[in-house]
């Protein structure tokens, strides 16, 4: 598969030092629109590409990280709730936020978007069950071990390297013994792939928490979301996110 290759095809920087514990990381992330898009959004597919993929970057150092998007121009992304099925230009899912942690402290900040206003979420991170396998792979010069976790919502798939010691990872995917190089949710619906290792000192004053938006917590955040949500289904005579009906 073309993000198992990548991940065995890791570039590494001629900068490796084992133990380092400050750096930066870029992932790859994938997401599979067609893969989400089922109920009525199915009769859509044609309409749209069938992955989107982003560039993150996770910068680290000794006690915090940020997780950010890299800074490029917006891509076409086809709303079906545009008259005519026209494209426009959107951010999709996590990677238009902010991620900021204190891995030491456990104080973690996420600057999110939504509908044109930020929010801050705070709370202690998300804390997967993971369950270690005992499997095992070199990936370049890291050796790397495999951890699962899976409930009714989600099924994960994580290789982490105990090579570099943070309990960081892409987004909320951390807190296991080591620095997690490759995560994939769902069975492929998204991947989350290191291209680039790059470990070296940081200036702690680059990586900084968030303070823009209105300050919520996830379940308040959520609530937000559904509320919209379904304001909007209500708005489009409940039929979903379907083109609306013509007006006579």
């Amino acid at each position: 598969m073309k993000h198992t290759s990548l991940i065995i095809a890791l570039f590494l920087s001629s900068f490796i030092v084992q133990g380092q514990t400050t750096g930066e990381i870029i992932y790859e992330q994938t997401v599979d629109i067609h893969a989400r898009m089922t109920g009525q959004r199915a009769q859509f597919k044609e309409m749209v590409p069938q992955y989107r993929t982003d560039q993150m970057i996770l910068t680290f150092d000794d006690h915090q990280s940020v997780y950010i998007r890299e800074q490029d121009e917006e891509k076409p992304v086809f709303d079906p709730n545009e008259r005519g099925g026209r494209f426009r230009m959107r951010m999709m899912g996590a990677a238009n936020g902010i991620l900021w942690q204190d891995y030491k402290t456990d104080q973690r900040v996420e600057q999110r978007d939504f509908m044109d206003k930020k929010f801050l979420i705070k709370g202690e991170p998300h804390r997967y069950a993971w369950k270690m396998t005992g499997e095992s792979k070199q990936v370049g010069q890291y050796l790397c071990q495999k951890a699962t976790y899976s409930d009714s919502t989600i099924q994960l798939e994580a290789w982490f390297t105990p090579m570099i010691p943070v309990p960081l990872g892409p987004g909320e995917f951390g807190q296991l013994p080591g620095l997690v190089l490759h995560v994939d949710i769902n069975n492929g619906q998204r991947t989350i792939t290191a291209t680039e290792i790059n470990l070296k000192e940081i200036d702690g004053s680059t990586i900084s928490e968030p303070t823009k938006g209105k300050e919520v917590t996830q379940e308040e955040f959520r609530s937000i979301v559904r509320e919209k949500m379904k304001e909007m289904r209500d708005q489009n005579g409940g039929r979903g996110f379907g083109p609306p009906r013509r007006r006579n």
